[in-house]
């Protein structure tokens, strides 16, 4: 499996701490059938320190050997969790913001509540540098929760959807859980990540939702969603989804 979201760097933002936590996380990880994971600190997100992208390769760096004196074969990519504005695309475009593994998917999320319409204008501008964003665990967002509609919208412009390992287990609670099932029963994931920041607590294991998913879905929707998706990211090549069952 690849894990294209988690806090796994450390002491950037409110993920891992520590580099003895991020070499824990890495050991779960490796654990649960993770063999790759992007590194996504938050950045321009309000009240959190953020880490100028100009640096995140080199922490990876720091990670990785760490990683191998540690004995642990976790292979780490360089990205972020972007807190999309209005100067997003900008930021984007000038190289202030970077993409997944140097890809033209960059990791998007939005505020928790009142923030739909702004958020859909947000995406149009990314698409418009010819860039493929991933919207990350719109589940949990309370504007898409009332209005699963917004989540047609996104899709049909062109975005793809992650959806976290807690929300599919109902770590985030009743409504996150449910829209979650919803979308992926219409068609509407292309991502399920462990959005993980520690090792005792939103943790990296992805082998539960995993099993969650070979129990519920097809065999080849489960590695869609854990392997091969994530795979194109890595790779740069293009990801090809079905048309949903939309929300009317």
């Amino acid at each position: 499996m690849i894990d294209i979201h988690a806090h796994i760097l450390p002491g950037v933002d409110d993920g891992s701490p520590s580099m003895e936590d991020s070499i824990e996380m890495a050991r779960l990880a490796l654990q649960s059938g993770v063999r790759a994971m992007i590194a996504t600190p938050h950045c321009d997100l309000p009240g959190v320190h953020c880490v100028a992208a100009r640096d995140i390769p080199l922490l990876v760096n720091l990670l990785t050997h760490a990683l191998r004196e540690a004995g642990l074969p976790l292979r780490i990519y360089p990205g972020m969790e972007i807190f999309g504005t209005p100067q997003t695309a900008e930021r984007l475009k000038s190289g202030a913001l970077c993409t997944l593994a140097s890809s033209r998917y960059p990791l998007i999320e939005f505020p928790f509540a009142d923030y739909g319409p702004e958020a859909t204008d947000i995406l149009h501008s990314v698409l418009r540098l010819g860039l493929r964003p991933i919207v990350a665990h719109p589940e949990r967002y309370a504007y898409t929760q009332m209005q699963p509609q917004l989540l047609s919208v996104w899709v049909s412009m062109g975005c793809l959807l992650q959806i976290n390992r807690g929300s599919l287990l109902g770590r985030f609670g009743e409504r996150a859980e449910t829209l979650a099932h919803r979308m992926l029963e219409r068609g509407f994931v292309s991502f399920v990540a462990s959005d993980a920041h520690y090792p005792t607590v939103r943790t990296p294991w992805l082998r539960d939702a995993a099993a969650f998913l070979l129990r519920e879905y097809p065999t080849e929707l489960a590695w869609k969603l854990l392997d091969q998706n994530p795979r194109c990211v890595l790779r740069d090549t293009e990801i090809e989804t079905d048309e949903p069952r939309w929300f009317d």
